[in-house]
C-alpha cells in the first residue's frame, strides 16, 4: 500500500510539453494535470485525528469546470492508524461574478482497516456547495470568501454540513501570500461502524479549527507551501475524548 505515494512521485516527474510540429507556436492541452505531495505531522479530517505524521499525495485532472482525482494519505507509523486512498469527481459552475456552486462525489477507501475497532473498510458519498466572494459585496471583504458545504455519506448514514471563511493577506514584497482559514461543522452518523457485527453505532459531533498556508511560487508550474492548523470536536467520538490538534504541513505542487 506504501507503493501509492512513489507512483506519484514518478508520475509528477514525467513532465510532458505539447508543442505544434515544425513552429515556433506552443500548443496548451485543453485540460489541466495537478499533483501535489506533502508531509503532515496529524492527519485531521473534520475534526478528527486520523493518524500521527504522514505522507498524502494527489493527482488531478480537470478541464472547464471538471475535475476527477485521487488523494492518498500513508501514516509514516501505521500501528493502529489506517492507510487512505480517495477517489473523486467534481463540478463547479459558476452561478454570478462571485458565486461558485460545487458538486462532488468521494469514494473512501481504507485497505488496511480493522471492523473489530470499528473502523470502516470503505465508504462513499455526495456533497453539494458554494462559495461565495465576499469583495464583491464590499472592497473592504477584498480577498476574503465564505463556503457552505453539505455532504451525506451512504454507508455511515452520516449528514455533514460545514461553513468557512478565508482570508488571502497578498505579500507582493516576498512573492507569497497569508491564506487564513476558519471553519466548523456538524457530523450526525447513524452507523458509524456499517462493517463491524452487531447494533449500528450512532454518533454526532461538532467541530471547528482555523488554519494558516503559505504558498511560494517555485516556477510556472511549481510551487512549496508551509501551513499549520489548530481543530478539535466537542464530545466523545468513537471512544475517543475530544482533543485539540495541532498540526504543520509542508508539500509541493507541480501542475503541467
Amino acid at each position: 500500500m506504501k507503493k501509492t505515494v512513489l507512483i506519484f512521485a514518478a508520475l509528477a516527474v514525467a513532465g510532458v510539453t505539447y508543442a505544434a510540429d515544425n513552429v515556433n507556436v506552443t500548443t496548451k492541452p485543453s485540460y489541466s494535470v495537478t499533483s501535489d505531495f506533502s508531509y503532515t505531522s496529524e492527519y485531521v479530517f473534520r475534526g478528527v485525528k486520523y493518524s500521527n505524521a504522514a505522507f498524502q499525495g494527489s493527482i488531478e485532472v480537470g478541464q472547464d469546470d471538471v475535475r476527477v482525482g485521487i488523494w492518498t494519505s500513508q501514516p509514516m507509523n501505521s500501528k493502529g492508524y489506517a492507510n487512505e486512498t480517495d477517489f473523486y469527481a467534481g463540478y463547479k459552475v459558476k452561478l454570478d461574478r462571485d458565486l461558485t456552486a460545487d458538486f462532488v462525489a468521494t469514494y473512501y477507501y481504507y485497505p488496511e482497516s480493522n471492523s473489530d475497532l470499528n473502523q470502516t473498510h470503505h465508504t462513499y458519498e455526495l456533497g453539494v456547495g458554494g462559495t461565495y466572494d465576499l469583495g464583491g459585496l464590499n472592497p473592504g471583504f477584498a480577498g476574503v470568501s465564505t463556503s457552505l458545504y453539505y455532504y451525506y455519506d451512504f454507508r455511515l448514514k452520516a449528514q455533514t454540513v460545514q461553513l468557512s471563511f478565508g482570508y488571502s493577506l497578498p505579500l507582493t514584497d516576498f512573492g507569497t501570500s497569508l491564506d487564513f482559514s476558519v471553519f466548523g461543522g456538524n457530523v450526525s452518523m447513524h452507523d458509524i461502524a456499517p462493517d463491524a457485527e452487531g447494533t449500528a453505532i450512532k454518533e454526532a459531533y461538532t467541530y471547528y479549527g482555523i488554519g494558516v498556508n503559505i504558498p511560494y511560487k517555485l516556477a510556472e508550474n511549481a510551487q512549496i507551501h508551509i501551513g499549520a492548523s489548530y481543530s478539535s470536536h466537542d464530545k466523545l467520538f468513537n471512544g475517543v475524548n475530544p482533543k485539540q490538534t495541532l498540526a504543520v504541513n509542508a508539500g509541493l505542487t507541480i501542475g503541467f
